[in-house]
């Protein structure tokens, strides 16, 4: 009994696979037609307006800090010089410049660092959320064209992928006009 039972289901399943392999080599399904397209995303920070307006804002906050930094900098370059010259530096001077060098160094990278962490949380909040909308209306264009997929311009010129692109395929220019247009800033 328990033997019929296993045969029979076994039989089941092998005429239910045979009767799907007969259904699907019935109806040959149709390859769906790909309409590639590419965009240069790092551009859109330029040219989309919004996005403009953003990433101008964050370049005066940060304007304070870079100058900051480019002092120290040329402060560190010049006791480098200074020290590398060693033009009538007693020993305990040499010492001492090196010293502060070092500790101008250690100022200056963390610094940087901060200034790179504080920089990248202000455009994540700043940004993000336009560059969102971004997407999400590239999504609504692509649909609208019956764009399949979209690659990044500067991403295939890095890699060296892509051969050959015609120039059409770049919707960069159109995109921005259609955001821009459905996305006006409002009047100042």
């Amino acid at each position: 009994m328990r033997i019929t039972i296993i045969l029979l289901a076994v039989l089941a399943i092998g005429s239910s696979t045979s009767a799907f392999a007969q259904a699907a080599a019935a109806a040959p399904q149709e390859v769906p037609k790909m309409k590639v397209a590419i965009i240069d995303y790092a551009a859109l920070r330029e040219q989309v307006a919004e996005l403009k307006v953003k990433y101008e804002l964050l370049q005066k906050e940060f304007l304070p800090v870079a100058q900051e930094i480019e002092t120290l900098q040329g402060t560190l370059a010049a006791q480098e010089k200074t020290l590398a010259e060693n033009k009538g530096l007693t020993p305990q001077q040499s010492a001492k410049l090196a010293a502060d060098l070092d500790n101008g160094k250690k100022e200056y990278q963390r610094k940087v660092e901060d200034a790179q962490a504080l920089a990248g949380r202000r455009e994540r909040e700043v940004a993000i959320p336009v560059l969102e909308k971004v997407q999400t209306f590239l999504a609504q264009y692509c649909q609208k064209f019956g764009i399949t997929t979209v690659f990044d311009a500067r991403r295939l010129q890095e890699t060296g992928i892509v051969v050959y692109a015609a120039p059409n395929a770049n919707i960069t220019d159109d995109f921005v006009k259609a955001y821009n247009a459905a996305n006006p800033l409002p009047a100042k």
